[in-house]
């Protein structure tokens, strides 16, 4: 049998090695299924908080705090906090606060680690899983598997802190030796614990390994806390890779993150001795009656540094965000990428609901769009000059790409669990940018048939120009006022929009009379009168198409499902 230079077999060293990584795994797993259970318990309604109580940097911190306290996850705030600058549902300086608040929050899973349970950690896994197995209800399963994530988090923990132990224990002198050259070279550890976290994407997971070393006496409070201070480094590759083909204010959000934990740690390296200090003056005098007191003595480290750092960034907001800002500059072509950033498809497992929010945002961004597509044929229709801002075609191309994109991504968002609420939404969006799509069809088809009334200089008789700006003014408010409505999901508004209808309705059977008489009488030749009727049956057929996404906000059944705007 082979045997290492202290006596562990190689199979032996390599089955400790695979009970680390084994008891990491089950760590991880163990924090991510609460995490997810929690938030499905917390339901639709956790987005919507964020959304509306956020509107002060103080506000902000706060629920950062209880939202990453609820998730056990401070890279899975961010990177929400990310996605929802990204999708224009909370603007860069929202964010901020958030992102503050999300690194005290993360200080709660070192706590829980603090607790001396792994001994009940499979009791916790078996009642977890009975919960799963027996019981129908969907919110006690949930329940259920936070209790089996629970569980599994200690029992990972266990595993991986009796493994560890092994190792260093056959390689007592050469570990003692190892952290005791980080203990007077702070700055690697600084870069241990940052590429760490940066690999496994959870600062939760590096500072329970810290607090086991530092529990079985491996490594001093000086050489552990440069490595608690590199987690909170780490931890902001999670915010990195989700700003990665965002705008501009999701790549500020994302630099601020880093900002504040580079800037924290800088700060609490230069006071790495006054500050060890403290922490074991602290052990000595407060904990000093806790069987666990070693493993809490982190816990209250990673807690004041971040209590700490967050007060202090507290009053350099303004600063931060002004030099993010400067760092990450505007793109003149900004506009252009919009497409690029309403969709994002890795929040359909994530997270359906948020992920619904983005087709929202995605399906208002089109109903802008076919605004302005409609505005411009409407003006085309008076005058010949084509001097728009957008280019017509080029507009047509973006509202099909929009009503393709947005379908596909709906589609794949009806494969995941949604509730009943967001269903009837879905479908609601689904048929909307169906009719979006089709007023685009009708508004090419004018500047169609214009194109070639200009070619043969066939003009509008004054009549018939007349007429034809009159239910161009009454579709234009019935556009108006119809994606009003949509954007705001708002019943009275739908109601006035589907009388705006019937009257388009009227008008084209009452022009159409008009332009036939004025054919017969003479009024208008019949060289002019090309298209004029296809003309009133194309802007009678967007009051068709207006109307349908008017009735989805009428009906009750979507009417009552609103869970964006209210």
């Amino acid at each position: 049998m082979i045997l290492s230079s202290d006596g562990l077999s190689a199979g032996n060293m390599l089955m400790q090695l695979m009970m680390v990584l084994g008891g990491l795994g089950l760590f991880l797993y163990g924090i991510n299924q609460m995490g997810d259970s929690l938030k499905t318990i917390a339901g639709d309604r956790l987005k919507i908080f964020i959304e509306k109580t956020t509107n002060t940097p103080l506000k902000g911190i706060l629920v950062g705090i209880l939202v990453t306290a609820l998730i056990q996850s401070s890279s899975g705030t961010t990177a929400l906090m990310v996605s929802l600058v990204r999708s224009g549902l909370m603007t860069f300086p929202q964010a901020i606060g958030v992102i503050l608040g999300a690194n005290i929050g993360a200080t709660v899973t070192s706590f829980i680690v603090s607790l001396n349970i792994e001994k009940y950690s499979l009791l916790f896994v078996g009642v977890g899983a009975l919960i799963i197995f027996f019981i129908k209800s969907d919110k006690i399963k949930e329940v259920g598997k936070i209790i089996f994530g629970f569980g599994l988090l200690f029992f990972g923990l266990q595993t991986m802190g009796d493994a560890l132990n092994v190792i260093l224990k056959a390689y007592e002198a050469q570990t003692t030796s190892a952290f005791a050259f980080l203990s007077k070279v702070p700055i690697l550890g600084l870069l241990i614990g940052t590429g760490v976290t940066a690999i496994v994407q959870s600062s939760s997971a590096t500072i329970s390994i810290l607090q086991t070393l530092y529990q079985q006496g491996t490594i001093a409070i000086i050489g552990a806390i440069p490595i608690m201070l590199g987690c909170n480094i780490g931890t902001t590759v999670t915010a990195c890779i989700a700003c990665v083909g965002g705008g501009v204010q999701a790549k500020r959000t994302a630099t601020v993150h880093v900002m504040f934990n580079v800037v924290g740690a800088v700060l609490f390296m230069i006071l790495l001795w006054p500050f060890s200090k403290l922490m074991e003056l602290i052990e000595a005098s407060l904990l000093s009656g806790l069987g666990t007191r070693p493993r809490m003595t982190i816990a209250i480290c990673h807690m004041l540094f971040n209590v700490i750092t967050t007060i202090v960034m507290f009053f350099f907001i303004p600063l931060m965000v002004k030099l993010a800002n400067r760092l990450i500059k505007d793109k003149p072509d900004e506009k252009q990428t919009i497409l690029d950033e309403l969709l994002d498809y890795s929040l359909i497992e994530k997270s359906p609901t948020l992920a619904l929010s983005f087709a929202k945002k995605s399906v208002d961004y089109m109903c802008k769009c076919v605004t302005e597509y409609v505005q411009m044929a409407k003006n085309y229709s008076f005058e010949k000059k084509r001097n728009f801002e957008t280019d017509p075609a080029e507009l047509e191309k973006t509202i099909n790409s929009l009503d393709k994109r947005i379908h596909d991504y709906l589609i794949k968002l009806t494969l995941m669990d949604l509730s009943v609420t967001n269903s009837h939404l879905l479908s609601a969006y689904l048929d909307t940018i169906k009719d979006l799509e089709r007023i685009g069809d009708h508004c090419t088809n004018i500047f169609e048939f214009f194109d070639e009334r200009y070619e043969t200089n066939k003009e509008l008789s004054i009549d018939g120009k007349q007429d034809l700006e009159q239910i161009y003014e009454v579709l234009l408010n019935m556009v108006n006022v119809t994606i009003e409505s949509f954007y705001h999901w708002d019943k009275e508004l739908a109601l006035k929009a589907n009388q705006y209808e019937e009257e388009i309705d009227k008008l084209e059977v009452v022009f159409h009379h008009r332009h036939v008489h004025r054919i017969n009488s003479g009024a208008c030749s019949y060289l002019n009168a090309d298209h004029y009727v296809e003309i009133l049956s194309n802007i009678e057929r967007m009051g068709d198409h207006l109307k349908n996404i008017s009735d989805s906000i009428v009906a009750d059944e979507y009417c009552k499902f609103d869970e964006f705007n209210h």
